[in-house]
């Protein structure tokens, strides 16, 4: 077994003091908030309904189930109110009213997207009763 030789550490330097350490100004990272400016909010269109709709569907692995709508309007044949399950697009549905003076319709849902509170679906409506 060979030994190696002992360096002394005092002795020892590995930077000369004639050897400049250069030195790296420290960046001290800066989040700049910008406010955006507040979008303006789309007036809501067409006639305030009261009450709530209930939609059945009639098609598909969800036949029979039922969802309902709160917050409704009505604009150019469409429906728009809010629910708290997401409806699958393209859905044929019959639209029953709680409001008596209105009749049964069917209708396609067009869109579902998700909104604070639950979902916002749109309904085209058709203006046949339902079956």
């Amino acid at each position: 077994m060979t030994s190696a030789p002992v360096v002394d550490l005092n002795t020892a330097s590995d930077v000369r003091e004639d050897e400049s350490v250069a030195t790296i100004a420290e960046q001290v990272p800066c989040i700049t908030i910008i406010d955006r400016p507040v979008a303006p909010v789309r007036a809501l269109k067409g006639e305030p309904i009261t009450g709530k709709v209930s939609l059945m569907m009639l098609a598909g692995e969800e036949f029979g189930r039922i969802h309902e709508l709160d917050a409704l309007r009505i604009d150019e044949g469409r429906l728009h109110g809010i629910s708290t399950e997401s409806v699958p697009m393209g859905s044929i549905v019959t639209i029953g009213w709680q409001d008596p003076s209105r009749a049964a319709c069917r209708g396609v849902v067009a869109f579902a997207i998700p909104a604070s509170g639950g979902w916002r679906i749109m309904v085209e409506l058709d203006s046949k009763l339902a079956a």
